[in-house]
Formats: C-alpha cells, structure tokens, sequence
C-alpha cells in the first residue's frame, strides 16, 4: 500500500477520497459526531480513517470516469441512508423525552442541545443515556464494520432501498413512547387524581397546585424508571444495529 502511494500520490488520493464519501455522509446524521461541537478534522479524519479501512480490506472498487458522478452520488446517498437508520435509533430518546417534558409541564425548561439548536433539559439527560447505552452495546464499532462491509452488498453504483429506510421513523416513535411509557404513566394517573379533586373540591384553585403536584410526580417517578428505560435503551441499540445490519447488508 504505501509502494502504490508513491508510486501515484495523486491517484492513490482519489481513491481514499473516494472510499471516504460514504463514511463521511453516515456521520455527518450522527447526534454527537456529526454535530457542529465536534471539530470538522476531528470528522474528516474519522471518515478517511474508514475509508483508508475500507481500501485496505478490498472492497472498494473505483468506477471509470465516465461514471463517477453518479458513483459519487449513490455513495453520497447510501451513506446517508446509514446515517438516518442510525439516527431514528437516537431520536427515539429524544421522542420520550419530549413527552415527558410536555406530561411534566418541564417544555419550558430548553438548553443548547448537540446539534446547535435547542430542546428540553430531559431530552438532552435522554440523549446522552441513549449514547451510553449505544457505546455499551458496541453499536459504534458494529456501524463502523457495517459502513466497511456494506461496499460488499452495495458496491459503488448500487442505490439504497430508501423505502425501507423511511421504515424506520416507525422505529423512533415507537420506541421513543416505549421509553416515554414509565413516568408518563404515573404523570397521567396523577393528572386523574387532580380532575377528580377538583371535581370533589371545586374552590380548589387546580392551576396553582397542578403544575407543582405534576413537577414533583414527574422527577420522583424519572429516576425509579431509569433502571427499565436504560434496559429499554440497550435493547433499542442492538436492534436498530440488526436492523441496519440487515438492511445494508442484505441488498
């Protein structure tokens, strides 16, 4: 490898361009990696790491020139498509807590997320605990083998099943309610208990204690679900991984 770099800089760094597209659009959808917090070298230097794997494996064929720009785009494409797979395994934290954030009354409560914008406090706690329960299933290094090995089953010049990839918003918000389910529950018992006090005890002003009772109901019952949430989590993780696996891999 390092003969054929001397041999021809210039091509040799084509092809690691090249072999690097893929890759590169993957993780620019990635929450975290592909966000405006992380340096653009830091980036750039992870997809041509892959890139440089994936050339040296042997998998990745060159197109003529005659067919690049279409090449170039089916990569840019496919890429994308991994990154949204993996992306919708994420949104589904940021689903539940959403919901949560909206049952709690804590929707006011914003801060700058990982993408620049900004979202509740609990969607960002529920994000970071969906990256942890990603990094614990070895999801990263599963999607940096899938991103290689998918040049096996979607070869330069090969299209996505981009509906199969829609599919997966299904995935997101089922999941995300799954997650959202625990706390949400008790949030929406209590809300039943408040409606009938206040039927029971119409001089009771609801609007001055609802808010509090349903705040304090929300943070108690969030740490006794976290056990089944992070459980809920991993099990997310590996199947959004299988399910790429299985879309990618399988075409």
């Amino acid at each position: 490898m390092i003969s054929a770099w001397l041999a021809s800089p210039e091509r040799e760094l084509w092809r690691l361009i090249f072999a690097s597209l893929r890759a590169a659009a993957a993780l620019l959808l990635l929450p975290g990696i592909g966000s405006a917090l992380l340096p653009i070298r830091v980036r750039t230097g992870l997809a041509l790491m892959l890139g440089m794997v994936a050339l040296a494996a042997g998998v990745v064929t060159v197109p003529e020139v005659a067919a690049m720009p279409g090449a170039v785009l089916g990569e840019v494409l496919i890429g994308l498509g991994i990154g949204v797979i993996v992306q919708c395994v994420f949104a589904a934290a940021s689903v539940a807590g959403e919901v949560i954030s909206q049952a709690m009354g804590m929707g006011f409560a914003t801060m700058v997320g990982a993408g620049g914008g900004t979202s509740p406090v609990l969607t960002n706690f529920l994000s970071l605990l969906m990256w942890l329960a990603f990094v614990g299933v070895d999801g990263h290094a599963r999607l940096f083998a899938c991103i290689v090995e998918s040049y096996r089953s979607l070869p330069p010049g090969a299209s996505i099943d981009a509906l199969r990839v829609a599919e997966f918003g299904a995935f997101a918000f089922g999941t995300g309610l799954m997650l959202a389910l625990p706390v949400t529950g008790v949030v929406l018992l209590v809300n039943l208990w408040l409606a009938v006090l206040a039927r029971s005890a119409p001089q009771l002003n609801l609007f001055s204690i609802g808010f509090a009772v349903l705040m304090v109901t929300g943070l108690l019952a969030l740490p006794l679900a976290l056990p089944a949430m992070l459980a809920t989590m991993s099990e997310a993780a590996a199947d959004g991984q299988a399910e790429l696996a299985q879309v990618i891999l399988s075409d």
